[in-house]
């Protein structure tokens, strides 16, 4: 029997930030079986309706159409390092990482997608604008898949009455 992973690979890395780019954060359909299989036996992504509801209870109650993966909490989770989890969530209402987020998990967030680099007036640019000089010339902020990392996605925040 397969043991599920503790650490995901490269290829479980790029299904999860995959799901977490959809909307309702679904695992492409393309993904490699092998890999869906491990990600759900880590407990990283959770079988869903396409309504978001839990495919065993919606089973359970007589449910028989498609279901699909979907990143829950544990995978958002399992993405980050210690020091990307403190930086994504400690950012500012606006978005900016703290001054003190250190370089290395910058450029970590920056290459999965989870931040950007802007200057003072908003202006996106592909990286710090480091030139080994003068330092980071633009600040680090949350992307919108960043913030959907640090605060799970639209229906995660649902209350009863709205469900």
């Amino acid at each position: 029997m397969a043991t599920a992973p503790k650490k995901p690979t490269p290829a479980h890395r790029r299904a999860l930030l995959a799901a977490l780019a959809d909307d309702k954060g679904r695992v492409p359909e393309s993904t490699n079986v092998r890999v869906q299989d491990a990600i759900w036996l880590a407990h990283w992504v959770t079988e869903v309706t396409n309504t978001g509801r839990a495919a065993a209870g919606a089973r359970w109650a007589g449910y028989d159409g498609p279901t699909f993966l979907s990143i829950n909490s544990s995978g958002r989770r399992v993405l980050l390092t210690e020091a990307g989890h403190a930086a994504l969530h400690g950012a500012t209402p606006e978005g900016r990482l703290p001054e003190n987020t250190p370089w290395p998990t910058a450029m970590t967030l920056h290459r999965d997608g989870l931040i950007e680099f802007r200057d003072t007036v908003g202006t996106v640019h592909p990286n710090d604008g480091d030139d080994g000089v003068r330092g980071p010339q633009y600040a680090p902020y949350l992307t919108a898949i960043g913030r959907r990392l640090a605060t799970g996605f639209p229906q995660a925040h649902r209350t009863p009455e709205t469900v």
